[in-house]
Protein backbone atom coordinates (compact mmCIF):
# COMPACT_ATOMS: atom_id res chain seq x y z
CA UNK A 1 0.00 0.00 0.00
CA UNK A 2 2.89 2.32 0.79
CA UNK A 3 4.52 1.91 -2.58
CA UNK A 4 1.27 2.57 -4.63
CA UNK A 5 0.82 5.55 -2.59
CA UNK A 6 4.17 7.00 -3.42
CA UNK A 7 3.79 6.25 -6.95
CA UNK A 8 0.12 7.96 -7.28
CA UNK A 9 1.94 10.73 -5.69
CA UNK A 10 4.90 10.88 -7.86
CA UNK A 11 2.41 10.77 -11.08
CA UNK A 12 0.51 13.49 -9.45
CA UNK A 13 3.10 15.83 -8.55
CA UNK A 14 5.15 15.22 -11.67
CA UNK A 15 2.64 15.93 -14.17
CA UNK A 16 1.76 19.09 -11.82
CA UNK A 17 5.46 20.32 -12.22
CA UNK A 18 5.22 19.61 -15.64
CA UNK A 19 2.33 21.88 -16.32
CA UNK A 20 3.97 24.93 -13.75
CA UNK A 21 7.26 25.22 -15.73
CA UNK A 22 5.09 25.16 -19.25
CA UNK A 23 2.68 27.93 -17.67
CA UNK A 24 5.83 29.42 -16.21
CA UNK A 25 7.51 29.70 -19.34
CA UNK A 26 4.45 30.74 -21.42
CA UNK A 27 4.16 33.82 -18.39
CA UNK A 28 7.73 34.83 -18.36
CA UNK A 29 8.08 34.98 -22.11
CA UNK A 30 10.72 32.33 -22.47
CA UNK A 31 8.29 30.76 -25.33
CA UNK A 32 8.72 29.00 -28.57
CA UNK A 33 7.12 30.28 -31.72
CA UNK A 34 7.45 32.75 -34.40
CA UNK A 35 9.64 35.43 -33.80
CA UNK A 36 6.78 38.13 -34.20
CA UNK A 37 4.32 36.65 -32.30
CA UNK A 38 6.32 35.26 -29.62
CA UNK A 39 4.70 37.79 -26.71
CA UNK A 40 1.05 36.99 -27.63
CA UNK A 41 2.27 32.96 -27.96
CA UNK A 42 0.90 30.50 -24.78
CA UNK A 43 3.32 28.18 -26.09
CA UNK A 44 5.63 27.21 -22.78
CA UNK A 45 7.84 24.32 -23.03
CA UNK A 46 9.24 22.15 -20.56
CA UNK A 47 11.52 18.67 -20.70
CA UNK A 48 10.32 15.04 -19.76
CA UNK A 49 12.73 14.72 -17.37
CA UNK A 50 11.29 17.64 -15.12
CA UNK A 51 8.13 14.86 -14.59
CA UNK A 52 10.97 12.71 -13.16
CA UNK A 53 12.48 15.93 -10.64
CA UNK A 54 8.58 17.19 -10.26
CA UNK A 55 7.79 13.76 -8.96
CA UNK A 56 10.76 13.52 -6.84
CA UNK A 57 10.25 16.86 -5.12
CA UNK A 58 6.75 15.64 -4.15
CA UNK A 59 7.16 12.48 -3.20
CA UNK A 60 10.03 13.50 -0.91
CA UNK A 61 8.56 16.48 0.67
CA UNK A 62 4.98 14.82 1.30
CA UNK A 63 7.01 11.64 2.63
CA UNK A 64 8.08 14.10 4.98
CA UNK A 65 4.21 15.25 5.61
CA UNK A 66 3.90 11.94 6.41
CA UNK A 67 5.96 12.09 9.89
CA UNK A 68 4.47 13.84 12.73
CA UNK A 69 8.49 15.22 13.61
CA UNK A 70 7.70 17.29 10.30
CA UNK A 71 3.95 18.25 10.24
CA UNK A 72 4.45 19.14 14.27
CA UNK A 73 6.81 21.61 13.17
CA UNK A 74 5.64 25.22 12.52
CA UNK A 75 4.58 25.76 8.96
CA UNK A 76 7.34 28.10 8.12
CA UNK A 77 9.73 25.60 9.43
CA UNK A 78 7.96 23.14 6.53
CA UNK A 79 8.11 25.66 3.87
CA UNK A 80 12.30 26.24 4.77
CA UNK A 81 12.72 22.64 4.48
CA UNK A 82 10.33 21.64 1.30
CA UNK A 83 11.80 25.59 -0.25
CA UNK A 84 15.60 24.04 0.65
CA UNK A 85 14.78 20.10 -0.90
CA UNK A 86 13.26 21.69 -3.99
CA UNK A 87 16.26 24.38 -4.79
CA UNK A 88 18.93 21.40 -4.03
CA UNK A 89 16.84 19.18 -6.10
CA UNK A 90 16.90 21.66 -9.29
CA UNK A 91 20.58 21.97 -8.65
CA UNK A 92 21.71 18.17 -8.64
CA UNK A 93 19.48 17.60 -11.41
CA UNK A 94 20.60 20.42 -13.49
CA UNK A 95 23.77 19.49 -12.80
CA UNK A 96 23.34 15.59 -13.21
CA UNK A 97 21.42 16.65 -16.63
CA UNK A 98 22.67 19.73 -17.85
CA UNK A 99 26.05 19.16 -16.79
CA UNK A 100 26.91 15.64 -16.62
CA UNK A 101 24.85 14.52 -19.46
CA UNK A 102 25.04 17.56 -21.79
CA UNK A 103 20.96 17.98 -22.53
CA UNK A 104 20.55 21.80 -21.84
CA UNK A 105 17.53 21.96 -20.66
CA UNK A 106 17.95 24.87 -18.82
CA UNK A 107 20.64 27.68 -18.17
CA UNK A 108 20.51 30.87 -15.71
CA UNK A 109 23.83 31.46 -16.46
CA UNK A 110 22.91 34.69 -18.13
CA UNK A 111 20.88 35.56 -15.07
CA UNK A 112 21.82 37.28 -12.25
CA UNK A 113 22.33 35.84 -8.83
CA UNK A 114 22.93 32.37 -10.48
CA UNK A 115 24.97 29.78 -9.55
CA UNK A 116 26.80 27.01 -11.62
CA UNK A 117 24.04 28.51 -14.10
CA UNK A 118 21.71 25.64 -12.36
CA UNK A 119 19.71 28.09 -10.18
CA UNK A 120 18.80 31.40 -9.74
CA UNK A 121 17.20 33.34 -6.89
CA UNK A 122 14.06 34.63 -8.58
CA UNK A 123 13.39 30.72 -9.17
CA UNK A 124 14.75 29.67 -5.58
CA UNK A 125 12.02 32.27 -4.30
CA UNK A 126 8.85 30.75 -6.37
CA UNK A 127 10.49 27.18 -4.36
CA UNK A 128 9.63 28.61 -1.21
CA UNK A 129 6.33 29.14 -2.47
CA UNK A 130 5.80 25.69 -3.43
CA UNK A 131 5.77 23.79 -0.40
CA UNK A 132 2.57 25.45 0.97
CA UNK A 133 1.07 24.01 -1.92
CA UNK A 134 2.40 20.38 -2.12
CA UNK A 135 1.66 20.09 1.79
CA UNK A 136 -1.51 20.84 1.32
CA UNK A 137 -2.33 18.83 -1.94
CA UNK A 138 -0.22 15.81 -0.25
CA UNK A 139 -2.68 16.23 2.37
CA UNK A 140 -5.45 16.28 -0.13
CA UNK A 141 -4.58 13.27 -1.75
CA UNK A 142 -3.86 11.37 1.20
CA UNK A 143 -7.82 12.28 2.60
CA UNK A 144 -9.60 11.20 -1.20
CA UNK A 145 -6.95 8.35 -1.69
CA UNK A 146 -6.29 6.65 1.40
CA UNK A 147 -8.89 8.18 3.40
CA UNK A 148 -7.20 10.17 5.96
CA UNK A 149 -8.73 12.93 8.05
CA UNK A 150 -10.33 15.79 5.15
CA UNK A 151 -7.14 18.65 5.39
CA UNK A 152 -8.14 22.42 5.65
CA UNK A 153 -8.34 24.66 3.21
CA UNK A 154 -4.91 25.74 1.12
CA UNK A 155 -6.19 29.28 3.22
CA UNK A 156 -5.72 27.87 6.37
CA UNK A 157 -2.12 26.40 5.68
CA UNK A 158 -1.49 29.93 4.09
CA UNK A 159 -2.30 31.87 7.26
CA UNK A 160 -0.26 28.81 9.32
CA UNK A 161 2.50 30.28 7.74
CA UNK A 162 1.82 34.24 7.62
CA UNK A 163 1.23 34.28 11.46
CA UNK A 164 4.25 32.13 12.00
CA UNK A 165 2.00 28.92 12.99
Amino acid sequence: MYLKNKIIHFLVFGGIYMDVEVLARAYGQQLVGYEGIKSMSLMGFTSLWMFLVGGLCGVIIGGLNDRPKYYNLKMWKQVLIGGTTITLMELFSGIFFNLYLGLHIWDYSKDKFNFMGQIELKNCIWWYVLPILIIWLDDVLSCYFYGEDRPPSLFSYVIRLITLK
